[in-house]
């Protein structure tokens, strides 16, 4: 075959629609951030990692400060137009929610200041959201939900973040950490803990339960679990959630199965979860499946998001 020009043009042409495409695909994935449970909604704007902090250290849950900063920091957000200077033109729209979804608070552009100057290079590693809850907007609620949307000023791309919360007590400790660590998965998986060492965990689908035959499960396996005990495991709070593919929460009404093994040679615990998350007939598609365990104290943690 011969290659001319114009077939050279039109597969070029070809090639660049095919990355566009993928790029689009890329910025549109949905997720939840283990530990606080923040969604986010990737649309042009994406970022490797989302983590939420309080005094520089990362938060344990949802539950935040009243009167005091918290930080949503990316790690290497990308989808932001970048001049020659390799500036890019960030704003930040905040809101402060009731637990009806009544608007609360507007912040249009919580980065105002940096709006005709723009963020240099430095910033497409870390990037930071900072915002406040004033006691005096809350309206006597214990809990609420903060929506954040981060946008590119000389483009349409965008990323939507919405984190439920709820409100600290004055004088009440906030939980957070400086040693949170990622758990080892065989899948793409997120899994964090804290306060405990955790070897390896297993991800996989089961369709074999007989408690509930007719429901689809997802099944963890976290093995060698060091810092803990079975009594401790039992002693906990376990809580899983499920969403669809638009990270709409579904009511499941089956319960979790579990098992708690302890190996006493080495002192370390196995911890066997089965989550329900959908009926084995039900028409394929995407469901985001979230499990968390936390210690009475809270200061123990176990937090995981699959997708399934």
């Amino acid at each position: 075959m011969k290659i001319t020009p114009f077939f050279l043009m039109q597969h070029l042409i070809l090639f660049i629609g095919c990355m566009f495409l993928n790029s689009i695909s890329n910025a549109q994935k949905n997720g939840i951030v283990p530990l606080s449970g923040l969604r986010f909604f990737n649309e042009g704007i994406s970022a490797d990692g989302i983590i939420v902090k309080v005094d520089g250290a990362q938060l344990l849950s949802n539950r935040i400060p009243l009167n005091k900063e918290v930080e949503v920091e990316l790690i290497q957000p990308a989808g932001f137009v970048i001049d020659n200077n390799k500036t890019f033109f960030a704003g930040a729209e905040v809101l402060i929610l009731s637990p009806k979804g009544d608007i609360l608070s507007k912040i249009p552009n919580i980065l105002a200041a940096n709006q005709a100057t723009g963020f240099g290079a430095a910033f497409q590693k870390k990037f930071s959201i900072k915002f406040m809850v004033p006691n005096t907007v809350t309206k006597g609620n214990f809990a609420g939900q903060v929506k954040i949307r981060l946008y590119d000023i000389k483009s349409k791309s965008q990323l939507r973040l919405e984190m439920p919360v709820t409100y600290a007590r004055p004088g009440e400790t906030v939980h957070v950490s400086r040693t949170a660590k990622a758990i080892k998965t065989n899948s793409t998986a997120k899994a964090v803990s804290n306060g405990l060492q955790v070897k390896n965990m297993i991800v996989n689908t089961d369709t074999s339960i007989k408690v509930s035959p007719k429901m689809a499960y997802t099944s963890l396996d976290i093995s060698n679990i060091e810092g803990s005990s079975m009594a401790d495991i039992f002693g906990g709070k376990e809580n899983f959630w499920v969403y669809d593919s638009e990270l709409n929460e579904v009511k499941i009404t089956d319960i979790l199965l579990k098992q708690v093994r302890g190996a006493l040679e080495n002192n370390t615990v196995n911890y066997t979860l089965k989550i329900p998350y959908k009926l084995k007939a039900a028409v394929a598609k995407l469901y985001t499946v979230r499990f968390r365990w936390e210690s009475p104290d809270r200061t123990q943690v176990i937090d995981v998001v699959v997708n399934n």
